[in-house]
């Protein structure tokens, strides 16, 4: 059985209980960092998600159980719709019982991991199209994918693009031009130089939590749900490794 994460970045509700925030909503989906597909040196180097997994066992336990629920089905969409469409079930049903407001009914696919197959990009655009009330976002590169996400209003796609594979990106962009670009580099000079690389395009803000302008959490509500840019794929972001990790 598939289960959902918590994570104070995008929390639509959160409480303070002894001078920390924790999630009342759990609103988000991983996999093992060490199972995707597209994965870069700049991952290698820098990725948040496998570095939470090493230090919180419970964290990594509930990815490969993820995993383990999913590896024998990975071409199964039946399986995986019915699988994910459980998971947004169950947010859905606390964002009703919490009474969150409808314009911060949120939920991020692969906080940690990404998407393996055409399938499983097939169910989170239909699990979207089910749940038309929730805003879906994803950071992907599983580029081969994101034709199978396209068209779906309530689901922002975004590219995390880094030097390893801005060129398969531009790629990608030029036969998908409704996607969305996260520009992810050492430094913030960095991210605007892969930004040129795609001229035709805004190369975007710097990531407000990461600058500091908006709080991990703040009155109960995390930095993502606050900022709205990448939910709502209003624009393309940059993240920058220097200010923390992205």
């Amino acid at each position: 059985m598939l289960r959902l994460s918590t994570d104070r970045k995008v929390t639509p509700l959160a409480t303070l209980k002894g001078g920390k925030w924790y999630p009342e909503v759990k609103n988000t989906f991983g996999l093992p960092a060490s199972h995707c597909v597209g994965r870069t040196e700049f991952c290698d180097q820098h990725c948040y998600a496998e570095r939470i997994e090493g230090y919180r066992p419970s964290v990594r336990k509930l990815l490969e159980s993820n995993w383990e629920a999913i590896k024998d089905h990975l071409c199964d969409f039946d399986y995986l719709y019915s699988g994910l469409g459980k998971l947004v079930s169950e947010t859905h049903f606390f964002l009703q019982h919490h009474e969150v407001p409808k314009d911060q009914w949120v939920f991020r696919h692969f906080w940690d991991g990404d998407i393996p197959t055409e399938e499983f990009a097939l169910a989170m655009a239909k699990v979207a199209e089910d749940y038309k009330d929730i805003s879906f976002w994803v950071y992907t590169r599983t580029f081969d994918v994101v034709p199978f996400l396209a068209e779906v209003p309530n689901l922002a796609v975004y590219l995390s693009v880094d030097r390893g594979n801005v060129w398969e990106a531009r790629a990608c962009e030029q036969r998908n031009r409704w996607v969305n670009l996260a520009f992810c580099g050492d430094t913030w000079s960095e991210t605007e130089e892969l930004a040129s690389k795609f001229p035709h395009r805004r190369k975007g803000p710097r990531c407000p939590e990461l600058t500091k302008k908006i709080p991990l959490v703040s009155d109960g509500m995390g930095a993502c749900v606050e900022c709205g840019l990448c939910i709502k794929g209003v624009n393309n972001v940059r993240f920058a490794a220097s200010n923390r990790y992205k």
